[in-house]
């Protein structure tokens, strides 16, 4: 997404650390170390890595202990795949859904794709008032 590269050394500016959890096939890790974005994530938990899928909430309490921060002083920010919205939250993080506003409806296939009431926003850069508040 533009601006996300932007937003993550902003994030790592302010002196937080960030988490990647993510639903994935055993190919995507080595590419994701491979991205410029990998640089700006502190800790990674793969799926296929951890034998851990989303909604469970074993996968975002091993973020939270990798972090070494309790799971309600964590943003989670997604974008409503696997049900990750509501398992995140049911750990008590606060939570977001990240939408580009530009998509269509059903333009992207997203499994188990949840209905959100909570806050959205557009872009990883409207992610930084949240963090400032």
């Amino acid at each position: 997404m533009p601006g996300a590269e932007d937003a993550l050394r902003a994030v790592k500016a302010r002196g937080l650390r960030s988490a990647l959890v993510s639903m994935c096939a055993p190919d995507t890790p080595p590419r994701w170390r491979a991205s410029p974005l990998a640089r700006w994530i502190d800790v990674e938990v793969f799926s296929c890595e951890v034998g851990l899928r989303k909604p469970d909430p074993a996968i975002y309490r091993l973020a939270c202990e990798r972090l070494g921060v309790p799971p309600p002083a964590c943003l989670y920010v997604g974008d409503g795949s696997y049900g990750e919205l509501s398992g995140a939250r049911a750990v008590g993080m606060r939570v977001v859904r990240l939408r580009d506003p530009a998509e269509r409806e059903g333009e992207f296939y997203r499994p188990d794709d949840e209905p959100w009431e909570g806050p959205t926003i557009g872009s990883l850069v409207e992610l930084l008032p949240l963090l400032d508040a």
